[in-house]
């Protein structure tokens, strides 16, 4: 063998040897595609999140693959379809493997957190919106677990809730007898029981027509968010997104709304579904909902051991239980109605807030406030993202009804022709549809339609009609009119809930 043959079997050897160690190094992906589709040109390096441009292309590439079923679509539809699906990923944020590990790399989870199909779309292009929706977050989870820190993370990740796990099982184990889980339970129980419905106050009706079930009355509601703009572009503008959206995206939300908007009527949801450890944002987690009215006086505000007693929950937690709980992460603090603390204590309300976060950072955090209590960055420096309630469209008021008169149904009413005379007014009338624009109001709407048998304030009620939205967007926050006590909700005209909690 001559001396060149020899450089050139080494050559070879070496080339072979390095192309077999990067296919066996190459990552395989978590194989939730059969043939996954690249979100990113071959030419750059794989980029380590998926951010707008990226899930767009990955939409165009995806609709591609669908052959008949997209090509039969009008192409103005089509369009609309994958520019909603590129609208939803956006509003949701870039998909890195954080993102990933917070919906358990399941598909389906992260599916669940996109928002539904915008209204407009046609029954086709919403079909092809949820198809795509799904086929995306396949291929993203399995981008994502190719890349080549991926495992690593992984690996981190596991460790990290292994610990968790282990350190909760400690802490059960230290009780002797499941104590604490016990107590869990029945706290857990004593919280579906008493969030689990919506009273009404204020109005002339029958005891029959005044609560309604939250679950069935609950309709999701859309909230502001901020979506950034092209590379170079130094600000994000607006977008909207559903509330659950917003909530499974950080741990700390300041909600701003106006009387009527929805807050306390949320925030009994989340407390609602985490007491139930149904699916949904912070369904996990164990709640404590704190009114602020109920500490407008100018002594302390409480500390975790005070949360079971400062809430008006008549049950004595075992030694350590609520701090136990805010340092792990499962405590959810739902704090409602900073707007309703007197000017001169709110830095003593954000002071609070603030020792609460500095002490048990993993704790999460709900705080509710009037959009005039406090400015909008009044906790952006505690890691706090700010949401802003914002007015029903047509579908949530046609939803809201639909979902009040349901509610009515499982209490055995005959609320048909009530429903039908309602979705047709506020539908073909202007003034009807303006006002309905809050849960309050929309609750005040369907409670009035029944009590009065169909006859909703005509043109020449105008009057009327601003009574309403003056007394019940203004003056009966304080309760201190007659029957004013409670909060907004779906089925809640001027509600509260059975357990005497009030939304705003």
């Amino acid at each position: 063998m001559t001396g060149i043959e020899t450089v050139l079997l080494r050559v070879a050897g070496t080339a072979a040897g390095t192309l077999v160690k990067s296919l066996l190094a190459r990552a395989p992906g978590a194989g939730l595609a059969a043939d996954p589709a690249r979100p990113a040109p071959r030419r750059r390096k794989p980029p380590a999140e998926l951010g707008d441009s990226e899930m767009r292309r990955l939409t165009e590439t995806l609709a591609g693959r669908l052959g008949p079923e997209c090509a039969a679509l009008p192409e103005h539809e089509r369009l609309a379809a994958l520019d909603a699906v590129g609208d939803g990923f956006a509003a949701l944020g870039a998909l890195d493997a954080k993102a990933l590990f917070a919906a358990d790399l399941d598909p389906t989870a992260l599916a669940a957190t996109l928002p539904p199909p915008p209204a407009g779309l046609a029954p086709a292009a919403e079909a092809l919106y949820g198809r795509l929706i799904r086929l995306c977050c396949a291929h993203a989870v399995e981008y994502v677990t190719t890349l080549p820190g991926f495992g690593a993370r992984a690996d981190v990740e596991l460790v990290r809730r292994t610990g968790e796990l282990a350190r909760a099982v400690d802490r059960l184990g230290r009780t002797g007898d499941g104590t604490a889980y016990a107590f869990e339970e029945r706290y857990a129980q004593y919280v579906a029981r008493t969030h689990g419905r919506l009273q009404l106050f204020g109005l002339t009706l029958s005891r029959s027509h005044q609560e309604w079930p939250l679950d069935v009355a609950y309709i999701s509601l859309a909230v502001s968010g901020e979506q950034p703009l092209l590379p170079g572009e130094p600000a994000a503008h607006r977008t909207q997104l559903r509330a659950e959206q917003a909530l499974a995206s950080a741990d700390r939300i300041l909600l701003r709304g106006p009387a009527g908007s929805g807050k306390s009527t949320l925030m009994q949801w989340l407390a609602l579904n985490a007491a139930r450890q149904t699916d949904g944002p912070w369904s996990t987690g164990v709640p404590f909902v704190l009114r602020l009215r109920s500490f407008t006086a100018s002594g302390d505000l409480p500390l975790p051991e005070e949360f079971l007693r400062a809430g008006g929950v008549p049950l004595s937690a075992p030694s350590g239980w609520v701090e136990d709980l805010m340092l792990s992460g499962r405590a959810l603090v739902l704090v409602d109605g900073v707007d309703e603390v007197p000017q001169r204590l709110r830095a003593r309300t954000e002071t609070w807030l603030r020792s609460l976060v500095s002490a048990f950072p993993k704790a999460r955090y709900v705080v509710t406030t009037r959009p005039s209590a406090v400015p909008e960055d009044w906790l952006a420096g505690l890691g706090f993202a700010t949401h802003a309630m914002l007015p029903m469209e047509q579908r949530d008021i046609r939803a809201f009804v639909e979902h009040w008169h349901a509610a009515a149904r499982v209490q055995g009413q005959e609320v048909d022709a009530y429903e039908a005379s309602l979705l047709e007014a506020v539908s073909s009338r202007r003034d009807l549809a303006r006002l309905a624009t809050n849960p309050l109001m929309c609750a005040l709407l369907c409670a009035l339609n029944q009590d009065r048998r169909m006859h909703s304030p005509g043109p020449a009620r105008s009057c009327t009609t601003r009574r309403w939205t003056c007394c019940w967007s203004g003056g009966t926050r304080s309760g201190r009119s007659a029957g004013s006590r409670g909060s907004t909700s779906p089925g809640r005209s001027r509600s509260r809930c059975s357990s005497g909690s009030r939304t705003g």
